[in-house]
């Protein structure tokens, strides 16, 4: 009965699931909330400065704020409390960083990406998931302003959200350049990111702009144009060309009348020319 019940024992060893053993030494894979509040206090920090709170501090991930350092266009900004609106044209791109700097340790990874508010809203983000083990520093990423409206961010508001994975034993540590952490958006964006969009529509614009001052000009030669009519109608009626009508009495007024009329387009065309000069 004993050598029945080893042979069944053994049988049971060799047909069972090779991953029991995992499963049963499974802590998880996605750190949560504790475990990145646990992490966030020990030194260095895992994500530094960490704010205990449920804004920022969710079930299983955590919130990123808007650093004050980014790039428009091509063109730096600092943001701060006293000027701490950024606006991505539409189809423009800006380059950011987070306010937090990340620590991450050699047994995880780090996952992060826009808030889904802010995808909602238009904006596109064309950064790196992932955060390799080791890594220390600010994040950076481009975002693209992907909707037909100019998008508005504003310093230290939730912009991003990041969890945290833990990698397999005996990763290869990736170590980052120390430099990484203060090293200049302008250094990153070498090449003046612009978006094509952004540039057709400057484009676009400046040539409507064109189109619209040519109207503009062309209705003030009208004007001018008809001015100088009006006046030699006035002045041929004046002179006593229309004199046969028997009314002439009426036709002296009226040519009056032409003549003010004239003088008034002929002034109204110079104050639009003069204010088109003083608008180039």
């Amino acid at each position: 009965m004993t050598e029945e019940r080893q042979n069944l024992a053994e049988d049971k060893k060799l047909r069972r699931d090779p991953r029991d053993e995992v499963w049963a030494n499974w802590q998880g894979a996605v750190l949560l909330r504790d475990e990145i509040k646990f992490y966030c206090k020990q030194d260095p920090p895992l994500i530094d400065p960490f704010v205990d709170d449920e804004k920022f501090l969710k079930p299983a991930s955590y919130h990123l704020r808007l650093g004050n350092r980014c790039r428009v266009n091509g063109e730096d900004r600092n943001l701060s409390e006293g000027d701490p609106v950024l606006k991505i044209p539409r189809h423009g791109i800006a380059t950011v960083r987070t306010l937090e700097k990340v620590n991450i340790p050699g047994f995880l990874i780090a996952r992060w990406n826009l808030k889904v508010k802010k995808v909602y809203k238009g904006l596109v983000w064309v950064g790196s998931l992932q955060v390799d083990p080791g890594y220390s520093g600010y994040l950076f990423c481009p975002l693209y302003n992907l909707s037909n409206e100019e998008q508005r961010l504003v310093y230290e508001e939730t912009l991003f959200t990041i969890d945290f994975v833990r990698t397999t034993k005996g990763c290869e540590l990736w170590k980052s350049d120390p430099s990484r952490s203060t090293e200049s958006l302008g250094a990153l964006d070498t090449d003046r990111l612009k978006s094509a969009p952004f540039e057709q529509f400057e484009k676009m614009s400046d040539d409507i702009g064109d189109m619209r001052s040519e109207i503009r000009r062309f209705q003030q030669v009208i004007f001018i144009v008809l001015a100088i009519i009006i006046a030699a109608v006035a002045a041929i009626a004046s002179l006593g060309v229309f004199g046969r009508f028997e009314d002439a009495d009426n036709l002296a007024w009226a040519s009056i009348g032409a003549s003010v009329l004239a003088v008034g387009m002929a002034f109204f065309a110079l104050i639009k020319i003069k204010s088109h000069i003083r608008r180039k």
